[in-house]
């Protein structure tokens, strides 16, 4: 019998499957897709290395203001071939670490029976813990399904050639980095966002800050207006059609969960995901929940803590959360990050108030 069984090989799952080793533990992994998650196979590292190509052309046509000819052409074929390798390379790199452990690693999808036994194919495997690492997947606008010219952040991914135009919806975290990294590669960005500014979860100063510097390089950015349909050659937008070739939907994503699993083992969940404190520990005794299945944060550094905070737990050492100092990049151009309370959520309290200073 396993110490633990980690469904999900993403960023959570696998340091958590980690440090359960380390810490002793006998524990296996289960993951169906690509080791490594959103976070390597979809996410972080594709985009991050688009970020920097993106950068490289920036760069060079910077240059020519400072008397250096310099041309530089983008093959994104070739490009698109090196990101794949270097995910690859990555996922390979995450297997080593898990084999070194000492951590078994199963291929498929976990399926959980019970609070003591997981699914696998047909194999059934027992354990003492459970830990859901399912990670999320992206949603598309109601009334439409990622299909034709309607892209999502994985499936743009996909393409083996890039679009003359595109429509971004939505401005969060995703919307706006792809919007930087497909202008700096010549496509024509229409960047739409329902609230009154860039990135709506952080304070208007900073989505301001972007969305000039965004309008500066020639992106079009529509703020406040919400996409009322989508056509074969576009979106409609306040009764005006912006045309593009495609369009990529960036409005949030939902926590992979199965509810029948999650009911059978008495697993409170919501729509915003699977309810835990902060112990990582779900309301079923045995099994934990960590990452974006949470519905907490979708960053990949706190599914990681979140994972060793289990392990944690799991192995009888008592670790909780702490949510106060997590850091937060957005990779446009320029980049931004922000940790802490930000400017605006804070309250005020008078010196005077303050015994020590009377």
């Amino acid at each position: 019998m396993y110490d633990a069984v980690v469904i999900g090989g993403g960023p959570g799952g696998y340091a958590c499957a980690i440090r359960i080793a380390q810490l002793g533990g006998e524990v296996c992994i289960i993951e169906k897709n690509g080791l490594g998650g959103t976070c390597t196979q979809r996410g972080c590292i594709p985009t991050k290395y688009l970020h920097s190509i993106g950068e490289i052309m920036r760069r060079s046509s910077a240059a020519r203001k400072d008397g250096l000819k310099v041309q530089i052409e983008l093959d994104y074929g070739a490009t698109r071939t090196r990101m794949i390798s270097t995910v690859n390379r990555l996922a390979a790199g995450i297997k080593t670490l898990l084999e070194s452990n000492d951590v078994d690693l199963l291929h498929g999808e976990g399926q959980i029976v019970s609070e003591n036994k997981v699914m696998v194919s047909d194999k059934t495997i027992e354990t003492r813990n459970i830990v859901i690492a399912t990670g999320s997947y992206p949603v598309c606008l109601p009334g439409y399904r990622f299909e034709n010219n309607i892209l999502s952040t994985n499936t743009i991914l996909e393409l083996e050639k890039l679009p003359k135009s595109i429509v971004i919806v939505g401005g969060g975290y995703s919307g706006c980095e792809f919007s930087a990294i497909l202008n700096s590669f010549g496509c024509k960005v229409s960047l739409i966002e329902a609230q009154n500014h860039l990135l709506p979860l952080q304070i208007e100063e900073i989505g301001r800050t972007i969305e000039k510097y965004m309008r500066l390089d020639g992106i079009s950015v529509v703020t406040g207006s919400a996409v009322e349909k989508i056509l074969e050659n576009g979106v409609v937008v306040n009764g005006q059609t912006i045309e593009a070739e495609k369009v990529l939907v960036c409005v949030g994503r939902k926590p992979s969960t199965n509810a029948s699993e999650l009911s059978r083992t008495g697993i409170k969940f919501n729509d915003g995901g699977i309810e835990v404190n902060k112990k990582m520990r779900t309301t079923a005794q045995n099994i934990f929940a960590i990452g974006d299945v949470t519905g907490i944060f979708e960053l990949a550094h706190v599914a990681s803590k979140q994972g060793e905070v289990a392990a944690q737990n799991i192995m009888g050492k008592e670790s909780e959360m702490d949510y106060r100092t997590v850091p937060t990049c957005v990779f446009t151009y320029p980049e931004v990050a922000f940790v802490g309370k930000l400017e605006g959520r804070c309250g005020e309290f008078p010196l005077a108030a303050s015994a020590k200073a009377n």
